[in-house]
């Protein structure tokens, strides 16, 4: 069954001045809320998750009061913003989509009456005795507390519906429900991830032609894998002594310039899973991966030379055939890459200088500045760029500019630099915390550092 759906803004939304903290510029709602499903669902996620790692730092806010907002889904499948539930009625925002339950509360409410049905206790008991019947795993605990590490507050303890131990990983085993709600497979993500976990959502079943945001909100996160257990993946447990399930996993196919998704149902065993607790990842095939492989085969060799050549031509430019220019590149970039949203302009501070430290160490040479050599660029980036010292010392590192450096740094600024950074990146110095707005942008420049940007992540 191939699959591919646009995502579609309500007709009538009350918040309507969205504020992106990354990029410094407002959201255009229309051009955000009509991409590809996949990449709308994604970041939904992604604004949710971020305001629970760090509440003191979101990613989009209410133009009008500054709260942090929420990408919500309507029943109808179309997306508007809110309020955060954490912070609705909390700034006196005109603007109020509140009722007498917000509704992070009524699916709460769902949630935990659905926790005690029997569809849920069956499936429950059909993981249990899976994990039973498979050798390589430790006896499987039902309802048991996940607690979380000595400095957590016991308000942040789980209890997933199974949990068990295999080849030294723990794995929690949760039920998907109709009424999961987004904060709270979020939290449980999290949660997991800081605790060395991973968490495997096991579903009663499966239908990729009517799946629900529910379902969404959790295998769009999972690499597109969905793992179901049924009375037949019970009985394959019990013969085989290894715990049987049945994933669909979708196979990315390009037709045009749009990713067209096929999905395909296989019956595997639990030790064919990948296990990634830093990225909280459990899947059998890897869409994540192949997807790229297929975005990578689009002409963006010829955009990303063309992005280049714009930085090294217009980089110190004020004109106005310059800003012309940029608009030019900046629509093909979000026709052909609409994961990655370039500011209205070019100038833009922390972008402009982020850009250009990346791009003059690719170049071994100032490019968007104007300074005679590369060590005057490693200046400007010791100094008001600290956070994106990763990306920018990987690049240098890529393209073999220690010699240049080395050459021109006659006072040895420079090195005697790096031990500074070194040493403040060990003691996570939040001055040099990574930045991360721009990573995606990074790794279409400079796709050498694309495996090292992939795996940052905030300390």
């Amino acid at each position: 069954m191939f699959i591919y759906e646009k995502a579609e803004p309500t007709d009538r939304m009350r918040l309507t001045e969205i504020f992106d903290l990354d990029t410094g510029e407002p959201v255009d709602l229309q051009a955000f809320l009509t991409r590809d499903l996949s990449v709308v669902m994604q970041d939904r996620n992604e604004l949710a998750g971020r305001y629970t790692r760090d509440s003191e730092r979101p990613w989009l806010v209410c133009r009008i009061c500054g709260g942090a907002v929420m990408l919500v889904r309507t029943q109808e499948r179309r997306f508007h913003f809110r309020h955060h539930v954490d912070e609705e009625g909390e700034r006196n925002c005109p603007i109020s989509t509140r009722g007498v339950y917000n509704a992070d509360q009524i699916n709460r409410m769902k949630y935990n009456a659905a926790k005690e049905s029997s569809a849920h206790l069956r499936l429950k008991g059909i993981i249990r005795d899976s994990l039973l019947a498979d050798e390589s795993c430790s006896e499987p605990q039902v309802e048991k507390v996940w607690r979380g590490m000595p400095i957590a507050e016991r308000a942040t303890w789980r209890r997933p519906d199974v949990q068990v131990e295999r080849d030294g990983q723990r794995l929690a085993f949760e039920v998907q429900l109709s009424t999961t709600f987004l904060t709270e497979i979020v939290g449980r993500r999290e949660f997991y991830r800081v605790n060395g976990g991973a968490i495997i959502w096991v579903f009663q079943g499966f239908n990729p032609g009517e799946t629900r945001t529910a379902e969404e909100d959790i295998f769009y996160l999972n690499n597109l894998n969905v793992f179901v257990v049924d009375e037949s993946t019970l009985e394959r447990s019990l013969k085989a002594k290894r715990m049987a399930l049945n994933c669909w996993y979708a196979v990315p196919h390009l037709k045009g310039r749009n990713v067209v998704d096929e999905w395909i149902m296989e019956e595997i065993f639990v030790d064919q899973l990948t296990v990634d607790p830093s990225r909280q990842l459990v899947y059998f095939y890897n869409y994540l991966s192949h997807r790229a492989s297929l975005e990578a085969t689009l002409d963006t060799g010829t955009l990303r030379q063309d992005f280049h050549d714009f930085w090294i031509e217009h980089g110190v430019s004020e004109e106005p055939e310059a800003d012309t220019a940029w608009q030019a590149l900046r629509e093909r970039m979000s026709a052909a890459i609409p994961q990655i949203q370039l500011p209205q302009s070019f100038h833009e501070g922390r972008f402009h200088g982020a850009v250009s430290i990346i791009l003059s160490a690719r170049y071994g040479r100032p490019v968007g500045y104007r300074l005679p050599r590369l060590i005057n660029v490693t200046n400007t980036a010791f100094d008001y760029y600290k956070a994106f010292l990763l990306p920018f010392g990987w690049t240098l590192e890529a393209f073999n500019q220690g010699e240049i450096l080395a050459d021109q740094d006659t006072k040895r600024t420079w090195a005697k630099r790096r031990v500074i950074i070194r040493e403040n990146l060990r003691n996570q110095d939040p001055a040099y915390r990574q930045d991360l707005r721009y990573n995606r942008l990074f790794a279409f420049l400079v796709p050498e550092i694309k495996d090292r940007l992939a795996d940052a992540r905030h300390w």
